[in-house]
């Protein structure tokens, strides 16, 4: 859950970094760790050239990736509503603008112009208006350009062994996800992406979700604790959600014990394009007679890696006379 695209309303980001920048360094840190790695298989499509946008780029991760992959001749656009992370990057191809892609003009960010716009773990925050943000990130595309997004379905999370002492209490608290409607938020929005690129005019729409199995005191639950324990103090300082200290205690002693084997979110990667071309691409991970062109994001046989979708080019299927696949068309 990065340092999101939008500002204020309720229910609204509750994982802030103003009063507790440190510990927020900290949190981000595990995020980066866990989420990048995947993030950046995603996004291998980015060709040098390319213009990009990255909408809630957090502390900047993702966005001095893709600065590196489009080269000099490219261009990143970063935003977020808070830009005091992004503000220590000096990139010349990397450009930092505060926004919010909600209610911010999108004049200041160029419509049209981009190859990529994408976007991770900033949706779930936008109760109510998830379409509205999907809408406008899309027309910030070039014809051809492509829109990937990266949700979690947050009601998933918790140990797995029944007969586990502390899996019962754990559970109750937790209450398959009702931990999170019950402060407004959607504890299954994840596996709900495609169906809202969709409802947004979005073509060549490809998803697989996956969650993992990891020990108590692993990086992962270390940082599922610490956004439990930020939530709750955003819940105490605003009054609006009681959660007795003993039902947190439930929540968050099974993360630091390393004998608690947990399940992670359901987390959904969804890659879709803009509707320019009629014919259909070829989608990243099911186009298995296809094998991914770089070497680095498959095996020798051409099969995926375990757990691990197979990246092909998604480019439209237009081709020049040397038969190399042309890059999205931008917008004049």
């Amino acid at each position: 859950m990065t340092a999101g695209g939008v500002r204020g309303s309720e229910p609204g980001y509750r994982l802030a970094a103003a009063g507790r920048e440190k510990a927020e360094d900290e949190r981000l840190d595990l995020l980066e760790q866990l989420f990048d790695p995947g993030s950046r298989r995603l996004r291998d499509l980015v060709q040098p050239g390319w213009r990009c946008l990255e909408v809630g780029a957090g502390r900047g991760s993702m966005a001095t990736w893709l600065a590196e992959r489009v080269g000099p001749t490219g261009q990143v656009v970063a935003t977020d509503i808070d830009c005091r992370y992004l503000a220590r990057l000096d990139l010349p191809n990397l450009q930092v603008v505060q926004h919010n892609i909600l209610d911010d003009p999108l004049d200041a960010l160029g419509p049209g112009s981009f190859d990529l716009v994408c976007t991770r773990l900033v949706l779930f925050w936008l109760v109510g208006r998830q379409e509205t943000a999907i809408h406008q990130m899309a027309a910030c595309l070039c014809p051809g350009g492509w829109l990937i997004d990266e949700e979690g379905d947050w009601g998933v999370p918790g140990p797995i062994d029944p007969i586990h002492p502390l899996y019962a209490g754990y559970h109750h608290a937790f209450k398959n996800g009702e931990w999170w409607a019950s402060r407004g938020y959607d504890p299954f929005f994840g596996r709900k992406l495609p169906t809202l690129f969709e409802r947004c005019g979005l073509h060549n729409i490809a998803s697989q979700a996956t969650a993992t199995v990891v020990r108590g005191a692993s990086p992962w639950t270390r940082w599922w604790q610490q956004n439990l324990d930020v939530i709750r103090g955003w819940d105490l300082a605003s009054g609006t959600t009681e959660t007795p200290d003993n039902e947190h205690q439930a929540l968050t002693a099974p993360c630091s014990d390393p004998s608690v084997w947990f399940i992670t979110e359901l987390l959904t990667p969804a890659p879709a394009s803009d509707p320019v071309n009629k014919q259909r691409s070829r989608l990243p991970w099911s186009n298995r007679d296809t094998p991914d062109p770089n070497p680095r994001n498959r095996q020798a046989s051409g099969e995926p890696r375990h757990g691990q979708p197979l990246i092909t080019r998604l480019w439209p299927q237009h081709f020049s006379g040397a038969g190399v696949p042309e890059g999205p068309r931008r917008r004049r």
